[in-house]
Formats: structure tokens, C-alpha cells, sequence
């Protein structure tokens, strides 16, 4: 693997509005075929499946086989030790779920940053990331630069948090997870319920008066200028598994009954 400018960081930062899909099955047949179908970043979810370390890896090889596509990988907590795993296997951005307090958007930052700045242990003389060692002094000046680094928003007291987040240097991104912020305000999947929106409405200009990049979920599904329109800059759009769901419901639907 080669180590590369972040494009999807580079678009982001300068206001281009970005469209995202997930990979929640172990599938690496379904990663490539995602890879080549132009989106502007794939986020590998490793925090509600049981997807192995080893299996993630594969998955990240396809998509950087199959096209242009940015390769993010969404954590199960951000431990330290496996966020060093997921970067020095060419991931090359990292959400973190549920964000709550600026103490452990720090912490995470930090994981991902070599000394003296972070706790990250030095592995490109020889990791996949650094093209194996071959690229290693360009990864190391580097790295810091090009990762896109994302805090989730999932809850009423992560949405409170927003103006201390907004303030961890290293954050690029608040990205909304808006089924489980609605659960959190006592509005499960209750897109039009008042309290969820004045919870999404209240993350988002907060997000923004902080001077964060904004992304999020698509939710209720179909309408993403709507989030763009609201200034979501990236905007996951489904899922292989929805994918899959919907066309096969939609070829189903086509046999005469």
C-alpha cells in the first residue's frame, strides 16, 4: 500500500460536501464492489459487528484496490491499541462512537498522534500504512496531516458537550448519529418529535458556531441535500446491508404474485 494524500479531508476542508456508505457485514467481496462504486469515503463499523482485526484489514486492502474511495473505520471505543492496529493497517480516518466529554475526545486525539504531541508508539519503519517502511519519514511528517479524525454525537449529554469538543485540538468533524441521539431525548426513530429536534437542531448549530466540520447519518432516509442544506458536510447515505435489502426487495417486487 502506498501512503496518499487524504482527498476526502482535503474536499471536506475546503467546503465540498461528501457522500459516505457503510460496511457492516464481514464481507470482503461486498467491500470491493462498494470500492468501485465511487463513493467519496467508506466507513468500516467495527462497533456493533463482531468483524475481526484480521478481517478489517482485508476489507481495507479491497476498497484501496477497487477506486478512489477514503477508507474510514468507525472504532469500538477508541482503545488505544486498537486504534494503532486500524492506522498502521492504512485506515485513513477514524470515528469515534458516542463522544461525551473533551477529556476522552483528548485522549483519543492523542492515541492517534506520535510523541511528543500523542501516546501513538512509532511502527512506520515498517507498518502497511508507511507503505511497509518504504515511505516511512513521509508517513511520519504526515500522518498527523492527512488523518480525519471524527467525534459521534449520540446523546443528549454528548449534544451538551458539543462547545468543549469543538475546542480538542486534533477534531476535524461532529458527526450526528441521529437514531441514537432521538433514543437518548426519548424519541426513538421519531423524526418529526419536537425533542429530537431541538436535540439535532441544537447539536448543529453549536457544531457550527464552534467552527466544526458537521456530518451525520442520513435519517430519515432519502434526503441528503436536506442535511447538506442544514451543513453536513459528510453524509452517509446507507449501507451494504441496506443496499442489499433494497434490491432484493425491489427485484422481488417484480414477480408477478
Amino acid at each position: 500500500m502506498r501512503f496518499r494524500p487524504n482527498a476526502l479531508k482535503r474536499r471536506l476542508l475546503s467546503g465540498v460536501p461528501q457522500n459516505a456508505a457503510w460496511l457492516f457485514t464481514a464481507d470482503v467481496d461486498a467491500a470491493e464492489i462498494l470500492g468501485g462504486s465511487g463513493f467519496d469515503a467508506l466507513i468500516l463499523d467495527r462497533e456493533h459487528t463482531a468483524v475481526s482485526m484480521e478481517r478489517t484489514l482485508e476489507q481495507v486492502r479491497a476498497i484501496r484496490s477497487a477506486g478512489e474511495s477514503t477508507v474510514l473505520v468507525r472504532v469500538r471505543r477508541g482503545d488505544p491499541a486498537e486504534v494503532a492496529v486500524l492506522l498502521d493497517m492504512g485506515a485513513e480516518g477514524l470515528l469515534l462512537p458516542d463522544a461525551r466529554s473533551a477529556a476522552e475526545v483528548r485522549g483519543f486525539v492523542a492515541s492517534t498522534r506520535y510523541p511528543p504531541s500523542g501516546t501513538r508508539g512509532a511502527h512506520y519503519t515498517v507498518s502497511r500504512a508507511a507503505g511497509w517502511g518504504g515511505q516511512a519519514e513521509e508517513y511520519r511528517e504526515g500522518a498527523e496531516r492527512e488523518l480525519l479524525l471524527i467525534a459521534m454525537i449520540e446523546s443528549a449529554e454528548g449534544a451538551d458537550a458539543v462547545p468543549d469538543l469543538a475546542d480538542v485540538d486534533g477534531l476535524d468533524m461532529l458527526f450526528i448519529g441521529p437514531l441514537d441521539l432521538s433514543g437518548s431525548v426519548g424519541a426513538f426513530g421519531a423524526w418529526e418529535d419536537p425533542r429530537y429536534l431541538e436535540a439535532l437542531d441544537r447539536t448543529e448549530s453549536l457544531a457550527l458556531a464552534g467552527g466544526m466540520m458537521l456530518g451525520g447519518a442520513l435519517a430519515p432516509p432519502g434526503d441528503a441535500a436536506a442535511w447538506v442544506s442544514r451543513g453536513h458536510l459528510l453524509v452517509t447515505v446507507g449501507s451494504d446491508v441496506t443496499f442489499l435489502r433494497s434490491a432484493a426487495s425491489t427485484a422481488r417486487s417484480t414477480f408477478p404474485s
